[in-house]
C-alpha cells in the first residue's frame, strides 16, 4: 500500500513537471532542440547523484557547461534557480520516504533550519565576489574549489568528529559560499561535514537538500537584486531535468552502496575541477 501510493505521488509527480515544462516553453517561446533534450537529461543525471548523495549537482553541471561555452554570471543564477526548486522537492521526497524526518521540533528540522541559517552569510558574501571579478578568474576559482571539494571527500570519508552547533553554522557559511561562487561545491562539504560529525548518511542527504533549497533561494533573489537574469533556454531545460528525477533518487537512495559511490564522487569531482582549471590556464 505505500509502495502504491509512493508510486502514484511519483507518477502525478511526473505529469506536473512535464506539464510545466511545455506551459513554459509555450509562454516564454522556448523553441523544442536535441540541445534542450540533451540538457534535461544531463540535469537529470546530475540531480539523481546530487538527491542520492547529497552532492553532484552543481559541482558536476557546472564544469560541464563551461566547457561548452557558457559565461559562469550566465551560468550561476540558472543552476541556483534549479537547485533552489529541486532541493525543496528533495527534501519532501525524502521526507516521504522515511530517509529524514522532518517534523516539527525533530532534530533533523532543527538542523536543517541551522545550516540553512548559516548559509545565508556565505552566499550572500559569494554573490558579492562573482559578479565583481573577472569570468577568467572566477572559472580558475571554481576549478579550485570543485578540486578541493573533491579532495576533503576522499581524505575525510572514513573519519568521524563530535558534532558541534558551531562547525555546523561555519560549515554551512563555507559551502554557501562556494554555492554562490560556483555554482557547486556545496553537497560535497555539507553532506560530508555532517556525516563526520556522525549524522547519518541517508538523514544528512535528505538535510542538505533543504538547506541548499534555500540557499540557492537566497542567492537568486541577491542575482536578481544586482540585475542579472535568466538564460530561459538555458534555465527551463535544466528545471525540467532537475525536477524530474526527484522521485528516482528519494528510492535510489535506499539501494546504494554509500562508501563506494562517495569514493567514485570524490574521483570524479577532482578530475572535474582540474578540466575546469586546464581550461583556463592551457
Amino acid at each position: 500500500m505505500i509502495i502504491g501510493k509512493f508510486n502514484r505521488k511519483r507518477q502525478l509527480w511526473l505529469l506536473l513537471v512535464l506539464g510545466l515544462y511545455v506551459g513554459a516553453s509555450l509562454i516564454w517561446g522556448v523553441g523544442w532542440s536535441w540541445a534542450a533534450v540533451g540538457l534535461i537529461a544531463l540535469c537529470f543525471f546530475c540531480e539523481l547523484l546530487d538527491s542520492s548523495l547529497g552532492m553532484g549537482y552543481g559541482t558536476t553541471l557546472t564544469p560541464v557547461l563551461l566547457a561548452f561555452g557558457y559565461s559562469p554570471l550566465q551560468l550561476i543564477p540558472s543552476v541556483l534557480f534549479s537547485e533552489f526548486l529541486s532541493g525543496f522537492a528533495s527534501s519532501y521526497f525524502h521526507h516521504d520516504a522515511g530517509n529524514v524526518d522532518f517534523s516539527r521540533r525533530t532534530k533533523d528540522s532543527r538542523i536543517a533550519l541551522l545550516l540553512a541559517l548559516g548559509s545565508v552569510v556565505g552566499v550572500a558574501i559569494g554573490v558579492s565576489i562573482a559578479v565583481e571579478i573577472p569570468a577568467i578568474v572566477l572559472k580558475l576559482l571554481i576549478g579550485l574549489i570543485i578540486t578541493s571539494a573533491g579532495i576533503t571527500i576522499w581524505v575525510f570519508h572514513s573519519r568521524t568528529f563530535a558534532y558541534k552547533t558551531w562547525k555546523m553554522f561555519l560549515l554551512a557559511s563555507v559551502a554557501s559560499f562556494n554555492k554562490a561562487l560556483s555554482g557547486g561545491g556545496y553537497g560535497p562539504l555539507m553532506t560530508s561535514g555532517q556525516v563526520l560529525s556522525g549524522i547519518k548518511g541517508k538523514t544528512s542527504v535528505g538535510i542538505t537538500s533543504f538547506a541548499e533549497g534555500f540557499t540557492c533561494m537566497v542567492g537568486v533573489i541577491l542575482f536578481l537584486g544586482r540585475g542579472h537574469g535568466f538564460d530561459l533556454d538555458l534555465m527551463i531545460p535544466m528545471v525540467t531535468g532537475a525536477l524530474l528525477s526527484i522521485p528516482f533518487s528519494t528510492e535510489f537512495v535506499k539501494h546504494i552502496n554509500e562508501t563506494t559511490l562517495k569514493k567514485m564522487i570524490a574521483v570524479f569531482t577532482i578530475l572535474l575541477g582540474l578540466f575546469t582549471i586546464s581550461k583556463v590556464v592551457l
